[in-house]
């Protein structure tokens, strides 16, 4: 009997179970894998790779799909990733923007939607609608849906992007709202490489439905270089309180044991901070820097063990970093410091209240 699991979509077997799709009863939907991360949200011990994900997208892209390409709006930069966009030029794509709840109420998701508009076309990236969505909270998957049935023209709807940017939550949204399941129907895990192969899940009254994929795992990403212990530190789960600064004279600012930013002899500034509510924010007097360096990866956490990249910025600036941090910072002149094999992108204002 071949079966996929529902989960994770690799070919459940009863042979080996150190090996990926073990179950002991293969007429069950689920491997033990994602029974257990589905029940116990119990860690897995098995993730997709970035060549396992490359051979499936590759063999998505010789159908007739409609593609929608998921991002993370928190971690833009990152999950706007050259590696899909590039293969996907020339396809049915519809861009969707998910985990809009992280963001404040008080923010303009028009401004929002229209700088990522002008950043597909810096790109020259054509795509047929962009959609801001919340899979989490259900914020504007009717209308959404309601395009995606106009637009897919009996073919099955791919869902494409990076680890963790919430496809198989999306999925799952999508599949609760109507009433096809109660539960959630495939694993899903803040752990990248959770979803190992496509998964089919048949939608529509002609058989088609959406396909769900691996993420691709981003070299610049936090979650591809910490430890998981610390993931509930560092990515937010609810909408974010951003903690605002008027700056003046020289301070610096550590998140964590992972950025800092350094400014000196300012007479008036400002420094917005977008984090998860869990992770340390601590104001030192410049003359203190090395001191509270030498605390990083002890009293301070958590950190990469990491030496630290420093580059000098003039804001006004509004700064994407490793997908867990926004920093908005005025018109004045600072030192960014963070490790360096964290992804770090910059763009002028970008929050326009």
């Amino acid at each position: 009997m071949i079966k996929k699991c529902l989960g994770c979509g690799t070919l459940m077997q009863n042979e080996d179970e150190n090996r990926e799709g073990y179950v002991k009863d293969i007429t069950k939907d689920y491997c033990v894998r994602c029974f257990r991360l589905l029940h116990y949200n119990e860690t897995p011990k098995v993730f997709a790779t970035n060549k396992e994900f490359l051979e499936v997208i590759d063999y998505e892209l010789t159908k007739k799909n409609l593609f929608v390409y998921l991002i993370d709006i928190f971690s833009f930069p990152i999950s706007f990733n050259k590696e899909i966009i590039d293969r996907l030029r020339g396809k049915d794509v519809i861009l969707v923007i998910n985990k809009i709840d992280l963001l404040p109420k008080s923010l303009n998701l028009e401004n929002i939607l229209n700088f990522i508009a002008k950043e597909c076309e810096k790109i020259f990236f054509k795509v047929i609608g962009i959609y801001l969505i919340s899979a989490k909270k259900g914020y504007y998957l009717t209308d959404l849906l309601e395009h995606l049935k106009y637009y897919r023209k009996e073919r099955d709807i791919c869902i494409l992007g990076l680890a963790s940017v919430g496809k198989s939550s999306f999925i799952n949204a999508i599949l609760k709202k109507y009433d096809v399941s109660k539960e959630d129907t495939i694993a899903t895990s803040a752990i990248p490489g959770t979803t190992l192969n496509e998964i089919h899940i048949p939608f529509y009254l002609d058989n088609r439905g959406f396909i769900d994929t691996p993420g691709l795992i981003s070299s610049d990403a936090i979650i591809s270089q910490i430890d998981p212990k610390y993931y509930n530190t560092i990515l937010p789960n609810k909408e974010i309180k951003p903690i605002t600064y008027q700056l003046y004279g020289s301070y610096s600012y550590f998140i964590g044991g992972l950025v800092y930013l350094s400014f000196t002899n300012i007479t008036k500034g400002s420094l917005v901070i977008y984090k998860a509510d869990e992770l340390k924010l601590t104001k030192v007097k410049n003359e203190n820097i090395t001191k509270t360096l030498a605390k990083v990866g002890s009293t301070i956490n958590p950190s990469l063990n990491q030496p630290f990249k420093e580059i000098v910025v003039s804001g006004p600036k509004t700064i994407f970093i490793g997908g867990f941090l926004i920093i908005e910072v005025s018109d004045v002149k600072f030192t960014l410091s963070y490790p360096l094999t964290l992804g770090v992108k910059m763009y002028d204002k970008v929050f326009k209240r």
